[in-house]
């Protein structure tokens, strides 16, 4: 029998969804779908539990993240990735650039390692969005990003064809709210599909 002033460890809890969450998690699994149905191999830097595998439809899922107690395929940076030229269909980076010390050079590995034709999926939290306190109040974010500078970065990195994808505004707005294009600046998320030509 344990001594009484021996403190146990604290039982590891389930990661869980933020509140409301629901229909932003929903509304990227379709996306995922959507972008990368045709795609034979998608890379998802920063798979995190890989929530995102099933619905990519990829024959070769690929799941890489910094964290090995998620249990990866690799364990890397998204600023070296270790894989050779021109070898996925896709890529896929949900809520991850903010972490990354380096975020320019990540989005050029992402390229790096996209065949031609292929896409990127990219999610990051809004600074000029409603709910950013969320974001400044987490310390892992290194960087703080507009439409206008991932625009920018992803133009940089040598990406064509990107397109602003109206995501959530904030969870208490009505959904129809969103297809209302001039709200795309002040939505909580950035999303973005980009392609490499």
């Amino acid at each position: 029998m344990a001594p009484a002033n021996i403190a146990r460890a604290p039982r590891r809890t389930p990661l869980r969804p933020p509140p409301n969450s629901h229909k932003f998690h929903r509304f990227k699994a379709q996306l995922t779908q959507l972008v990368f149905s045709d795609s034979r191999r998608v890379l998802d830097v920063g798979c995190g539990r890989r929530h995102y595998e099933a619905f990519a439809h990829a024959k070769d899922y690929v799941g890489l993240d910094v964290d090995g107690l998620l249990r990866p395929d690799v364990v890397a940076s998204a600023d070296w990735l270790p894989f050779r030229d021109e070898c996925f269909d896709g890529v896929l980076m949900f809520d991850v650039l903010e972490h990354v010390r380096d975020a320019a050079r990540a989005l050029r590995e992402c390229v790096r390692v996209m065949r031609r034709g292929g896409r990127l999926l990219l999610t990051t939290p809004n600074t000029l969005g409603f709910g950013i306190y969320d974001s400044f109040a987490d310390p892992t974010h290194v960087h703080h990003f507009t439409w206008r500078s991932v625009n920018k970065l992803l133009k940089r990195a040598g990406l064509k064809d990107v397109t602003p994808m109206p995501l959530r505004i904030h969870s208490f707005w009505p959904l129809s709210l969103l297809k209302l294009k001039r709200f795309i600046p002040i939505q909580q998320s950035i999303c973005m599909v980009a392609s490499k030509d």
